[in-house]
């Protein structure tokens, strides 16, 4: 389910902008019920959901995602990404998810049967991305080579216990783009090292 070609088929349906649905929980509840029971049919593992965390951490999300909220609309796309960095933030933060038993159909050293729970709850996030930016920006957003590199899912899990926002980065490494690791989830941050990068360096 790494392919995010077709991200709305692991979502419920909705008759409103993805972009819209994502912010109402009864919608935030049952999508990520879905995929976890797709992709836990698909890598061969049962999950237990505590529906409670799920709750607190889509209401930490939405409370995130409002406080960084540019007022600039150029910087609309950029942040529909770092949204959905912020999402993998706090489900991080305490994730809802426990594997009740190891991944039966993946390869051993892969990272779904590493960390099955994180594998999950960034698929999640990184498919409700492709899905909102195809309907906003008709804009097709792929996985970088970095998904498949079972180092970075250990960099990753080790870095977290130091400081969560580290989630915000590794999203973003996973979708092909450089994080300002110093404060990844820090949006004005994010973007001053965008344009820092961009800038032709003097000869």
């Amino acid at each position: 389910m790494s392919d995010l070609s077709h991200p709305e088929y692991h979502l419920p349906p909705t008759n409103e902008p993805l972009r819209i649905s994502v912010r109402r929980l009864r919608w935030f509840r049952a999508a990520f019920q879905k995929f976890t029971q797709d992709l836990g049919a698909e890598i061969g593992c049962v999950f237990h959901l505590d529906e409670p965390k799920l709750a607190e951490i889509f209401v930490r999300w939405l409370r995130a995602i409002e406080r960084q909220k540019p007022a600039d609309k150029s910087a609309r796309k950029d942040y529909f990404e770092f949204a959905a960095g912020l999402m993998l933030r706090e489900f991080t933060a305490d994730l809802p998810l426990k594997a009740l038993s190891a991944p039966r159909n993946v390869a051993a050293d892969s990272a779904a049967a590493f960390w099955p729970e994180g594998y999950v709850c960034t698929l999640f996030c990184l498919t409700v991305h492709a899905a909102a930016a195809e309907q906003e920006f008709h804009d097709h957003p792929d996985v970088a080579p970095a998904f498949d590199d079972l180092r970075q899912w250990w960099s990753f899990r080790e870095n977290i216990r130091q400081d969560n926002g580290f989630s915000v980065g590794f999203l973003q490494l996973l979708l092909g783009h450089q994080p300002n690791w110093a404060m990844p989830d820090v949006f004005r941050a994010r973007l001053q090292h965008e344009i820092s990068e961009a800038t032709p360096r003097p000869v």
